[in-house]
């Protein structure tokens, strides 16, 4: 009888003890996960690649790093309007933004109102893209209002190609407010210059040479529009997540280490 009530005993013992190793073992805690919004196509900072079925491109690439460096699971966002993508931005409806986000100059001081920036992490300008046929030429491939100013020009809503086109076209020549088509989507922007409903394509220059280079040839670069705009990845304003810190951190040890520079040649080929 004591012989059978000790291997009882065992027995509930050691089954106890997988129930136990089960709950502690099998099922560990999910990542956190970062929510990172971003807006396609504008390739190469991001676009969606349908054979791989994910998003891609050099800003994806860091905020992988970032999610890595602190222990979460990138989770990206798409926001067909990107006017839409810095209002969730600064309401704090994602936990941060990669999409080519300009941080300085007269749009950056508005975006620094309700976002708050990373360390900038690329240096841009604005480019200019027309159909091939397009006659006209820019002086040293640099553009400014002499050639663009009585042009029908399409730029996408919210960014800094509208901000220069409302700084610089406008006053400079009144009359051609109303030839200015203002876009949500890139997507939308380039048919309808590819449709001849306008002439030029304002555009941030990587993205435009990324689009010409896949237009087989039915496109061009016209030239560039010389705006010195720094690049940063963005949060709510006042960074209530405490992120900055870790982004910085990430983006300090890839300059550092080669890996930035790695990440410019896998994407600005």
């Amino acid at each position: 009888m004591t012989s059978a009530i000790a291997i009882v005993v065992a027995i509930i013992a050691f089954l106890a003890g997988l129930g136990a190793g089960y709950f502690i073992y099998s099922t560990p805690a999910a990542k956190a996960k970062l929510t990172v919004a971003t807006n396609v196509p504008f390739p190469p900072f991001e676009s969606y690649n349908d054979t791989l079925g994910r998003f891609v491109g050099f800003d994806i690439d860091i905020a992988s790093l970032i999610a890595n460096a602190t222990g979460r699971q990138l989770v990206v966002r798409n926001f067909d309007n990107f006017d839409l993508l810095l209002t969730t931005v600064g309401n704090g409806g994602v936990d941060m933004a990669a999409s080519g986000i300009t941080m300085s100059g007269t749009q950056g001081a508005k975006r620094n109102l309700t976002m708050s920036f990373s360390n900038p992490y690329y240096n841009a300008n604005q480019a200019v893209i027309t159909l091939a046929g397009d006659t006209t030429t820019c002086p040293n491939n640099v553009c400014d209002q002499s050639e663009l100013g009585n042009k029908t020009i399409g730029v996408q809503s919210g960014t800094t190609s509208e901000g220069w086109v409302d700084t610089n076209i406008k006053p400079f020549d009144p009359n051609n407010a109303t030839d200015i088509h203002r876009y949500g989507s890139v997507t939308t922007e380039l048919q309808e210059l590819k449709n001849g409903v306008y002439e030029f394509m304002i555009i941030d220059a990587g993205p435009a040479a990324n689009i010409v280079s896949g237009s087989s040839s039915t496109l061009k670069l016209l030239g560039t529009i010389i705006t010195n705009e720094l690049y940063g990845f963005a949060v709510a304003k006042g960074d209530p997540q405490s992120l900055v810190p870790s982004i910085n951190t990430v983006l300090a040890q890839i300059k550092a280490s080669g890996v930035y520079d790695q990440l410019l040649a896998k994407w600005f080929k």
